[in-house]
């Protein structure tokens, strides 16, 4: 017969095994970068690339020149993250000049891993100082009117219509469905938004004063090897010291 003790590392054992194979946890953090871009100032960064605010419109077919559109990055390095679960993107509206009627569209885009820069666009390590109209990875130049980003380098990930009651401070929870799908060799991950309307929105950077406003990327870690094998080597013990007092 099992003493208590004996009783009590049988269910400990176990228990420590499943806890070692199946530890992982949520993660949430910022952009490393982000930045807006502006059709009419092709080669200008805008704000410096530290606005609060990343902004997104669409102009007429006659004039193009005040389109933008939003981009976010976020670093992955050294994170563990789990490359086959979903992750969730959360972007909030930090800015709208004005109110509108009717179906107006946002459309939430990623850069798709693999990605390779052709001349003249910045790679997957761009740099909020550096972002133009020119050079944004991705960004299609030549449809300026509605998406505009470039159907062979990116995919959409969401759309959200109908939103041109949306007020500030109002959140989108973008899933995606397998992160990998996004994340590039250097571990980095860029997302982009564009809207189908001239009304101007903003939704908040890095940079933004009111932390909420912030935009953030959660995704599942993967616990490091050195927290499982200590878990396993503890339940290993644990069992050895079970069948030695049998004994």
């Amino acid at each position: 017969m099992q003493t208590p003790s004996q009783i009590r590392t049988s269910l400990t054992v176990p228990a420590l095994l499943l806890a070692a194979s199946s530890i992982s946890h949520g993660l949430t953090i910022t952009t490393s970068d982000d930045g807006y871009i502006r059709e009419g100032q092709s080669t200008t960064v805008q704000d410096g690339g530290i606005s609060e605010d990343l902004y997104v419109r669409r102009d007429n077919a006659a004039n193009n020149d005040h389109v933008r559109k939003a981009y976010f990055k976020f670093d992955l390095t050294g994170l563990n993250a789990d490359l086959s679960a979903a992750a969730t993107f959360t972007p909030t509206i930090s800015y709208r000049s004005a109110n509108q009627n009717g179906n107006r569209t946002f459309y939430f885009y990623g850069l798709n891993a693999g990605f390779t820069a052709p001349t003249g666009e910045l790679g997957t390590d761009w740099d909020e100082t550096a972002l133009t109209w020119s050079n944004a990875p991705g960004n299609d130049r030549t449809t300026n009117i509605d998406t505009g980003f470039d159907a062979t380098t990116t995919s959409l990930i969401y759309t959200a219509g109908n939103q041109y009651g949306s007020d500030v401070g109002k959140s989108y929870t973008i899933t995606i469905s397998e992160l990998g799908d996004y994340v590039q060799a250097d571990n980095t991950v860029t997302l982009m938004i564009s809207w189908t309307d001239t009304t101007q929105y903003g939704f908040g950077s890095k940079e933004n004063s009111t932390i909420s406003y912030r935009p953030t990327l959660e995704f599942t870690q993967i616990p490091e090897p050195s927290a499982a094998a200590l878990l396993m080597g503890l339940g290993a013990s644990l069992l050895v010291t079970r069948r030695r007092q049998r004994v």
